[in-house]
């Protein structure tokens, strides 16, 4: 079986801040889906353009737009490959849920992602 070391404060007060195994894997994929693309410095390609999309008006357009990023995301990582990606657009928020088979550790994950205006200007 993998090995999976990784770093991480989210939800976390204090040390040990280490991730191991498939919360590796899903941390990594989970800080790439929550950045805002270009967001990072030195790396343009890395993040999300659903943060983009929040204030589109709710097409059919902005549902693929975001579903062909999530795919996209999840090409770029050889440790998941996807299941199921489905996109929810309302007027201020968009929802995906994200079923996706870690294979190192033959494990199926579901993600549930939220993006909403008040999250992107820290009102949550």
């Amino acid at each position: 079986m993998a090995r999976l070391i990784g770093f991480s404060t989210i939800d976390k007060g204090k040390a040990p801040f280490r991730v191991l195994g498939k919360d590796c894997v899903l941390r990594d994929l989970q800080n790439e889906f929550y950045t805002k693309k270009g967001e990072r410095p030195m790396r343009p390609s890395f993040g999300c353009i659903i943060w983009d999309l929040l204030m589109d008006p709710a097409t059919g357009e902005v549902e693929k737009l975001a579903k062909e990023d999530i795919q996209r995301i999840l090409k770029k990582d050889p440790r998941v490959a996807e299941k199921k990606v489905k996109v929810i657009v309302l007027d201020n928020s968009i929802s995906a849920e994200v079923v996706i088979d870690v294979v190192p550790f033959n494990s199926v994950e579901t993600l549930f992602l939220n993006y909403t205006q008040q999250i992107e200007e820290g009102i949550s």
